[in-house]
């Protein structure tokens, strides 16, 4: 039995992302943090992106020029930070389960940001509990697909390759990926999951997939570290902020299910545009939701 709370956070001590639309029981999209970082193989700090995601979030326009969308009409709401204990790998896992089953009894589209990408695993199991068909679209630098990281098969580098595993790789396409091992290389290659990160090729996959649920696993080091170096394990040769865009936009109207966006260790960052990056990103994927086909 836990000591702690494993439900959400209330607003009296957490502030909401972009001072949130709506009370948590009128929303239709769940925002909430799960910030973590045990297993980060280089720097950590993720742990820290709650609060400065939602700090930058208030120098943030609610309007979006790219999908001519305000948040202002929409009733998302800020869950606050889900409590994950340091150093607790598998309990950090369950109470991520828990919670975001907790949110989708409720029918609201949970969307979590924050912490290292170990943590999309339970986000993406629930999913596919509600939707066997599941297809996964995953937008990284690193393939994250390792049979294990120095002997551990559960970290932010495995995590999609459990899936994989357990669920089957034909339901998974990467973009963006740039970095891996050579063994991470061939499992790509056998299971023909990698596509550059352009707008043809995000949208030949979504075509391919025709009316199946989506879900968008988001690591932001997808972008260049010299547009976003507040991440863990930067790697040059990224994407722009314009390309990330455009490649989101294609999933307007799609059959969403859930996404996460990941990896924000803030303290890299001095100036703070990773944190502002990741509060923009999430402003956009709120619109996503709303906007998706039901």
């Amino acid at each position: 039995m836990h000591d702690a709370p494993t439900t959400h956070p209330t607003h009296e001590w957490v502030p909401p992302f972009f001072l949130g639309s709506c009370e948590p029981e009128e929303a239709e999209i769940a925002l909430f943090g799960v910030c973590w970082d045990g297993t980060s193989s280089f720097k950590a700090g993720s742990r820290f992106a709650g609060f400065a995601v939602r700090e930058a979030s208030y120098g943030m326009e609610e309007f979006s020029f790219y999908q001519q969308r305000s948040l202002m009409d929409i009733k998302y709401t800020d869950m606050g930070d889900l409590f994950l204990a340091p150093g607790q790998k598998q309990r950090t896992l369950d109470d991520i389960a828990s919670a975001v089953r907790e949110i989708r009894a409720k029918g609201q589209f949970p969307i979590a940001f924050g912490g290292e990408h170990l943590l999309a695993y339970p986000l993406i199991k629930a999913a596919l509990v509600e939707h066997p068909d599941l297809a996964i679209i995953h937008f990284d630098a690193h393939a994250d697909i390792r049979p294990d990281l120095w002997g551990d098969a559960w970290t932010h580098a495995t995590f999609l390759g459990r899936l994989g595993d357990e669920h089957g790789y034909e339901r998974i396409k990467q973009f963006g990926i740039r970095s891996g091992s050579k063994e991470e290389w061939d499992i790509a290659q056998k299971h023909d999951t990698i596509r550059p990160f352009t707008k043809e090729a995000i949208a030949a996959h979504l075509e391919s997939l025709g009316d199946r649920p989506l879900y968008i696993t988001l690591d932001m080091d997808v972008l260049d570290p010299s547009l976003y170096p507040g991440t863990g394990t930067p790697e040059p040769g990224g994407i722009d902020y314009a390309t990330l865009m455009a490649g989101l936009k294609l999933f307007r109207g799609k059959r969403l299910v859930g996404i996460d966006c990941l990896e924000l260790a803030p303290h890299y960052d001095s100036t703070g545009v990773s944190a502002i990056t990741m509060a923009k990103t999430l402003r956009e994927l709120i619109i996503l939701a709303h906007d998706r086909k039901k």
